[in-house]
């Protein structure tokens, strides 16, 4: 429903659950839907927020067509609202990443993470990449995953939420 959506230029309401919350309607108007590394992300203009924000359709609780069709926007440009590894979010802050190990130094060169992206090598095989980003939750979970073969280096609010989970998941406070 979601690929006929976009296709047909088909406005949806969706009931859309962010994590740890209830699920809320939203009008949206479908403008892409994209699988990024392995993952599906669909691209849409939020009416009541008036932007275009990124939705996981594992999040969507429901969907249904509002009987209206809408014209895509210009400006919208999938290259330009993308970020990150594993979501697409519109770019703003910024993020310093580290790889200390040759191995993830090498995987990190070897892969156009964002079209902000920056790299540089680092001594010993590592390499620092620098990315534009709007949300730090979805990067924390990206940072994790990395088993501590990555260290942010900024933005201090990324720094923190990462230290936060890895004391979590370790038991400590």
């Amino acid at each position: 429903m979601l690929a006929k959506a976009v296709s047909q230029r088909q406005q949806l309401e969706l009931h859309y659950r962010k994590p740890g919350q209830k699920a809320e309607p939203r009008i949206v108007d479908p403008y892409h839907l994209a699988n990024i590394n392995g993952e599906w992300f669909l691209f849409a203009f939020d009416q009541a927020r008036k932007d275009i924000r990124t939705f996981a359709p594992a999040r969507i609780q429901s969907l249904s067509p509002t009987g209206k069709t809408f014209e895509r926007t210009q400006k919208f440009s999938l290259e330009n609202g993308c970020a990150t590894a594993s979501v697409s979010i519109p770019a703003q802050g910024s993020l310093r990443w580290l790889s200390a190990q040759r191995p993830r130094g090498d995987y990190i060169r070897e892969k156009k993470w964002h079209p902000s992206q920056t790299l540089r090598d680092l001594k010993g095989g590592g390499a620092e990449l620098k990315l534009k980003l709007s949300s730090l939750a979805e990067v924390q979970r990206w940072v994790l995953s990395w088993g501590g073969d990555a260290e942010v280096l900024k933005p201090k609010e990324l720094v923190e939420s990462v230290r936060e989970a890895a004391r979590k998941i370790i038991g400590s406070k």
